[in-house]
């Protein structure tokens, strides 16, 4: 056995002495593991492997998480604090996206307009998106839809996949229904999982359009016959939609 040997003592001790040079431990530590071989391992181990292992940014996203299920009105009860003692840009922007998670749309639209309140922030393509999906949530449509255009005028690569479907969504409810149908063929190719498809098989069959819209229903179920689990799980809410929709 390796630890029976002192080639194998040797060796596991080396090895704690190179951790603990490499992560900067007291040198004493360097004592422990020489001289208490098994016993200082098993010191080091408890006392300065563990702790590390605690602060890891993977240990910290979990302990948030478990926190978050334990009291979930944690995070907002932090960002809106922040909000009342800094003000800053980047607090309301943070606040908004958690009022955003909890369904209070309107207030993370007053959020967004009060972040741009500065010189430069009506110039922060961060910030637009973030107003535009905000007032789409909200059922302002028209609002949603010029603050789109704004942003895609202002930063043509902030424009991404979510945020051409959001623009679709943003045309339909004004009414903008023919450019709403343009949109959602440019963004259907592109965009990843089966949403976007959905909600423009929806709006064609809104205005009459049933055969088309009967297609891409036909599309999104066969699309998941033969798809990963994991996709099949995040596009449960579209697949069944369109289970539903067909005749």
């Amino acid at each position: 056995m390796l630890f029976g040997t002192g080639f194998g003592v040797l060796l596991i001790s080396l090895a704690f002495a190179y951790h603990c040079i490499r992560s900067g431990r007291p040198w004493w530590w360097l004592l422990v593991i020489g001289m208490l071989g098994p016993i200082g391992w098993a010191a080091y181990i408890i006392f300065a492997i563990v702790p590390d292992m605690f602060a890891s940014t993977s240990a910290r996203r979990f302990a948030d998480n478990v926190a978050a299920m334990a009291d979930p009105g944690r995070g907002y009860r932090e960002k809106l604090r922040e909000v009342e003692r800094v003000g800053s840009a980047d607090a309301k922007r943070a606040l908004a996206e958690e009022c955003i998670k909890r369904g209070l749309f309107q207030d993370a639209v007053e959020l967004y307009q009060g972040a741009m309140q500065g010189p430069i922030g009506e110039s922060d393509p961060v910030l637009l998106k973030g107003l535009a999906r905000a007032k789409l949530l909200a059922g302002d449509g028209k609002g949603a839809a010029d603050a789109f255009e704004k942003l895609k005028d202002l930063d043509r690569a902030a424009f991404d996949a979510d945020t051409e479907l959001d623009y679709a969504r943003a045309l339909a409810l004004v009414g903008r229904t023919d450019e709403a149908l343009r949109q959602y063929e440019c963004v259907v190719p592109r965009y990843p999982g089966e949403e976007a498809r959905c909600r423009y098989a929806l709006l064609l069959q809104q205005i009459g359009q049933t055969d088309r819209a009967q297609a891409l229903f036909r599309e999104i179920v066969a699309s998941v016959k033969h798809a990963p689990g994991y996709y099949r799980s995040r596009q449960r809410e579209w697949v069944q939609i369109a289970r539903q929709q067909l005749a």
